[in-house]
């Protein structure tokens, strides 16, 4: 189980209080592992079979705050992590990394561009250089953001800029890319629910993905970068879980979607969401309600 510790001083307020920008500050570890080809992806289902049982997922505790943790994603190396953490305005990113699978996580620090909107729901591109995000700074709803940073691994980041082509007067969050153009992302409105749709940059209007979607309402998407297994959360059962459905090639129709039951929190059953998986398929994190507050959990084979 992970007992990741870190010396950083959490200024955190009652529950449901706002951090101050620099209420948590650390020098932080830069990960120079090289990122993945783009085409690279989640492991076959044989691969996976090789690679063993999941291990119990372990809380980070350098994530852990009196606040709600989620929106939990890493770099394709797995070296690198940001999550939301909830505040007075929404939620604001966090950003911490190691300097290998297993070491510590270095203090947190706030991410530059955050403001005193929300922001949330964030996804590394395949080369983990650029960051999509959510945040409502220019609108009553979420709409998705782009920055970039000049390397993987860089904690200089660039201006966000509005992600063209995806927008629109509705709620849209958990932008999640794979290969050259194509993504996911949620999208939701007061009339249809919350639900995924898939389209590809400069195309078309994404669309909804029926074979997935259901009345109750489905977040937290997260495509592996070969596009061919999706992992997202649903409210299609109670408490909230995380589903799979993989598809033989990239145009091919997604099938309906099986339960994820490997992640087992002792003493606890509570929502499970926002998933996502490693390339190399060895490390899978999401985020928890099972031991009171949503915290982030680590599952590692």
């Amino acid at each position: 189980m992970y007992r990741l510790t870190t010396s950083a001083v959490l200024v955190v307020a009652a529950c449901g209080a706002r951090l101050s920008g620099n209420a948590i500050e650390a020098e932080v570890l830069d990960a120079t592992a090289p990122p993945p080809p783009d085409d690279a992806g989640g492991p076959s289902s044989t691969d996976a079979a090789a690679l063993g049982p999941w291990s119990t997922p372990g809380k980070v505790t350098v994530a852990a705050t009196a606040g709600a943790e989620d929106d939990v994603t890493l770099s394709s190396t797995a070296l690198e992590m940001i999550f939301a953490l909830a505040g007075t305005n929404g939620k604001d990113l966090y950003y911490t990394s190691r300097a290998s699978i297993g070491a510590a996580w270095a203090p947190l620090t706030r991410l530059p561009f955050d403001t005193a909107s929300s922001e949330e729901a964030p996804r590394f591109s395949g080369d983990d250089r650029t960051l999509y995000f959510a945040s409502d700074r220019g609108s009553d709803n979420l709409d998705i953001y782009a920055v970039t940073r000049p390397i993987a691994g860089s904690t200089l980041w660039g201006t966000p800029r509005v992600l063209a082509g995806v927008n629109t007067t509705a709620t849209e969050k958990w932008f999640s890319p794979c290969g050259a153009d194509r993504y996911v992302v949620v999208r939701s409105t007061p009339d249809a629910g919350t639900d995924l749709l898939e389209g590809t940059l400069g195309g078309p209007a994404p669309a909804p993905i029926t074979s997935l979607n259901s009345a109750d309402g489905e977040t937290g998407a997260f495509l592996t970068q070969d596009c061919l297994t999706i992992y997202f959360a649903s409210f299609r059962v109670t408490p909230e879980k995380i589903f799979v459905s993989h598809r033989a090639a990239m145009t091919a129709p997604w099938p309906a979607p099986s339960p994820v039951d490997e992640f087992k929190i002792t003493g606890g059953n509570g929502n499970q969401e926002d998933p996502w998986l490693s390339a190399d398929g060895r490390t899978f994190a999401f985020a928890s309600d099972a031991g009171g507050d949503k915290d982030i959990y680590l599952s590692t084979r």
